[in-house]
């Protein structure tokens, strides 16, 4: 069994998906942050380099296998680029052995974003969602566990052409309306490094966007989000979702969506801003009567092998690889 090379531009802590299946693997292996390092992967002597970034082109690279954890990318947008990163060598692409996938439904979509042969796309499941499934509410050891009905608020974050900003919600008048045992977690993208919240309320509270999601997950009623993927890991783990609406036009112009949003993700949808006793009445709905059709029908499509066991299908494929 040769070594294999595990990278990311996050750092792994934050690398949920990679991380997973790095402390699960027991074959001969490094994690070195910084994805250029897939460049020297082959003359470094590795048998295959995994990836939960856009790849590297790997000049030389043999028979060494590049294995990606899927990022979407369409046209000139490239999902997983930071803005202050420098363009991706797309010849990259070519470069892929495996592209790991969420679900069996979503196969063509990933192999076209990326340019692949559809054989060449995995559908194993995301191994950070192992975590999420014969989970429940309590957990996750949160602070929402401790409420009747708890609010998970994880908006998408917002580059500089992304549509115009979040919702503009007045959160002292969202707060006077919560009842005693209800409580919002807010928790930003970890690219946005300003606060959302203006200051501390008696019911909502906003965490550090690096702090793992996924206890909170495991812990809230209901998922508040607009286009991000967190939505999907929220599903996993039998939690609704309601969806604000009001950047839509301009996000959609300048980021574009896999499916038709909103509708195939939330059957919940509101414009939140000066809305916050609907968008309330939505949450409350949403803890009461939990995931709908829209919301199961996403999941199935999205994330039918994110079935617990993700992980270690993942691990056996790069063992037989290396």
């Amino acid at each position: 069994m040769g070594r294999v090379l595990f990278t990311s531009d996050n750092h792994l802590g934050r690398a949920e998906n990679l991380r997973a299946v790095y402390e699960a693997y027991d074959g001969p292996k490094d994690y070195v942050r910084g994805s250029a390092c897939m460049a020297d992967a082959a003359r470094k002597g590795y048998s295959a380099c995994v990836t939960d970034t856009l790849p590297r082109w790997m000049d030389g690279k043999g028979d060494c296998k590049s294995i990606v954890i899927g990022h979407g990318i369409t046209g000139d947008k490239l999902y997983a680029l930071d803005e202050k990163r420098p363009g991706i060598d797309t010849r990259a692409f070519e470069q892929i052995d495996v592209l790991l996938n969420a679900s069996t439904g979503t196969v063509g979509i990933m192999a076209s974003q990326f340019g692949v042969d559809e054989g060449k796309v995995a559908a194993l499941g995301l191994p950070r969602t192992d975590a999420l499934v014969g989970r429940y509410k309590g957990d996750g050891g949160t602070v929402l566990a401790d409420h009747r009905r708890s609010y998970l608020y994880v908006p998408t974050f917002r580059g500089p052409r992304d549509g115009k900003c979040l919702p503009r919600i007045d959160w002292q008048r969202l707060d006077e309306l919560l009842e005693d045992d209800e409580f919002v977690a807010v928790k930003r993208h970890y690219f946005q490094r300003e606060p959302i919240l203006p200051r501390r309320f008696r019911h909502i509270v906003e965490y550090e966007p690096d702090a793992a999601s996924t206890p909170f997950i495991l812990d809230c009623d209901v998922v508040i989000t607009d286009y991000s993927s967190i939505m999907f890991d929220g599903y996993v783990a039998g939690k609704p979702s309601v969806l604000t609406l009001d950047d839509g036009e301009e996000y959609l112009a300048t980021r574009g969506m896999y499916l038709d949003w909103p509708t195939q993700y939330s059957s919940r949808l509101v414009r939140a801003e000066c809305n916050e006793p609907l968008l309330l009445d939505k949450l409350r709905e949403a803890a009461a009567c939990g995931m709908g059709p829209v919301e199961r029908s996403c999941r199935d499509l999205v994330a039918d092998m994110c079935d617990g066991h993700a992980t270690e299908r993942v691990v056996e494929m790069i063992a037989g690889l290396a």
